[in-house]
């Protein structure tokens, strides 16, 4: 029963907080996302409290617990405790979200139990928001409906960035799906996929891609295994980015934000990384490690970058802030913004719990079609969040995936 309850919460996680968006005229787009996402670790954490003595801890666990107790110490030692309970305003990543990652971690490595339609449910919700994401592109402003329209290709996260962080996760799970079962959803998952990344213009995302694309031929060029179903794919990519670029909306859009990356990458040859770069990224990541250096065993709190900067780094902020219109909340780059808020002890477990996952499925890639998805799955999205944020809406995807992962890689250890 303990069980059902958990696979019940798990896919309530997977399949519905992603699309619980709200207009923000109406209510706090994330107000809804959040509300459900911690009654559902709320839940999880009761069914391992009833299990009791029962409750199990490899290695990896007890580095995951104390990425967890780090981040009750950081918010203890918080300049704003409030906020690094519940997080920043909308972003909503403070201790409490950060203990139901943690719990849906658990969970699916041990409790979740794979059902018939899993699969099925996952990639047509998935699928259906990436279609959503390509819709807003061309209705553009024309609906004023903030977030869900009049912010682009934002999907049902409200910003363009968070999509390409979901679109990192699901694509190489669909052109790994098509390439390994060969079945026409998935290459329609690929379709869809891609011009939805194309169409976020999340730069991060892109990058993710390339890595992943390059890692998935040079493992099957090493394989031997299907060679032909790649490059039906990426003929596809080909056909869908042609397509797209024919469009006068997107030639404008898209191709505005290759130009400015040829710009930056034209501009390090001559000046060198100005601060101006990855829209104002640089001047964030050195406000951020000027404040990690000050701060650097329990950070300034969880997810309370903004106080952090404003106590520590006044001048660094203020400039910032003159300089752009906006405040910092929000690192942009997932690792300098957890060691930042919750200290670099904190990170380096972090990296230590991902690495014991990652590696023992690299090393089994090309043994298990399910340890060559997760190791690419899992590089893609750490790609793209060395140049993105988490959230709430796709966090807890990323966070079922390495629980799935570790049970995979303890399924193996016993074979």
């Amino acid at each position: 029963m303990k069980n059902k309850i958990v696979t019940i919460v798990l896919s309530i996680v997977l399949f519905i907080v992603p699309v619980l968006i709200t207009p923000s005229n109406l209510f706090i787009s994330n107000g809804l996302r959040i509300l459900l996402l911690i009654m559902c670790g709320y839940i999880l954490f009761v069914t391992m409290i009833v299990r009791g003595k029962k409750l199990k801890f490899d290695k990896q666990d007890l580095c995951i617990l104390a990425f967890g107790l780090l981040a009750i110490l950081s918010t203890i030692n918080s300049t704003n405790i409030g906020k690094s309970l519940v997080g920043e305003y909308n972003r909503f990543e403070g201790l409490f979200t950060i203990i139901t990652y943690i719990l849906i971690y658990y969970n699916a490595k041990y409790y979740f139990k794979n059902y018939k339609h899993f699969t099925t449910i996952g990639t047509i919700i998935y699928i259906s928001i990436c279609v959503f994401s390509i819709v807003q592109f061309f209705i553009g402003s024309r609906i004023k409906l903030s977030p869900i329209f009049n912010k682009g290709a934002n999907g049902t996260f409200g910003n363009t960035n968070f999509m390409g962080s979901f679109v990192s996760i699901i694509l190489p799970i669909f052109i790994l799906g098509y390439i390994f079962r060969n079945k026409k959803i998935y290459l329609i998952g690929c379709i869809v996929g891609f011009c939805s990344m194309i169409m976020c213009i999340a730069r991060s995302s892109w990058v993710a891609f390339i890595v992943y694309m390059s890692i998935i031929l040079i493992y099957l060029i090493i394989k031997k295994y299907n060679l032909k179903r790649f490059f039906i794919v990426a003929s596809t990519f080909i056909i869908c980015f042609s397509g797209i670029s024919l469009l006068n909306n997107s030639n404008k859009i898209i191709f505005s934000k290759i130009n400015t990356i040829k710009s930056e990458i034209q501009k390090v040859s001559t000046d060198g990384i100005t601060d101006k770069m990855g829209s104002g990224r640089i001047r964030i990541w050195k406000a951020t490690i000027k404040l990690i250096y000050q701060l650097p065993i329990l950070g300034c709190g969880v997810d309370a970058l903004k106080d952090g900067l404003e106590k520590f780094c006044p001048v660094e902020n203020e400039q910032f802030i003159e300089r752009s219109g906006s405040y910092i909340d929000k690192a942009h780059n997932e690792y300098l913004q957890i060691a930042a808020t919750m200290g670099i002890p904190a990170l380096l477990v972090y990296l230590l719990f991902i690495s014991k996952t990652e590696i023992f499925n690299i090393r089994r890639m090309f043994k298990f079609k399910l340890s060559a998805i997760y190791s690419i799955v899992i590089i893609s999205y750490l790609v793209q969040a060395f140049f993105n944020i988490s959230t709430i809406g796709v966090a807890p995807i990323f966070w079922f995936i390495l629980g799935f992962s570790s049970r995979h890689m303890n399924c193996n250890r016993t074979q």
